[in-house]
């Protein structure tokens, strides 16, 4: 005679796992808890502020090839304050200097962008 021994069966368990993680999955539903998990997930990537950054970067380039394109100082500024990095605010997250043809210096910080950092924000009319 064979001794069986008492047991539960394996379909009994798999289900149990299944209900606890059904269980878990809404208590986290319900206390919030799941919002906090998939932010971290989404926080992995570069933050805004990088990609601005790096978008100003590009668009700093861009107007800098614009300035020496020109050799009028008036063209070069009015080709500066149309441009994506005044567009953009970009001097508030990368403050960029450009020189002109003159020698004059547009100074750019958190503050604008000033001709020889004095006077008002060339920025201003499209900002």
């Amino acid at each position: 005679m064979k001794n069986r021994s008492q047991g539960l069966p394996l379909n009994v368990i798999v289900l149990a796992i299944i209900a606890i993680l059904v269980l878990v999955f809404l208590i986290l539903i319900f206390t919030g808890g799941l919002g906090r998990f998939t932010t971290g997930i989404s926080s992995t990537g570069p933050t805004t502020q990088q990609i601005n950054s790096t978008q100003c970067a590009e668009y700093a380039g861009t107007v800098l090839s614009e300035i020496e394109s020109s050799t009028d100082p008036n063209t070069q500024i009015d080709l500066f304050s149309s441009s994506s990095y005044c567009s953009y605010s970009c001097y508030n997250t990368y403050p960029q200097s450009f020189t002109l043809s003159n020698g004059s210096t547009i100074v750019c910080n958190s503050g604008g962008c000033q001709l020889d950092g004095q006077g008002s924000n060339l920025c201003s009319a499209t900002g």
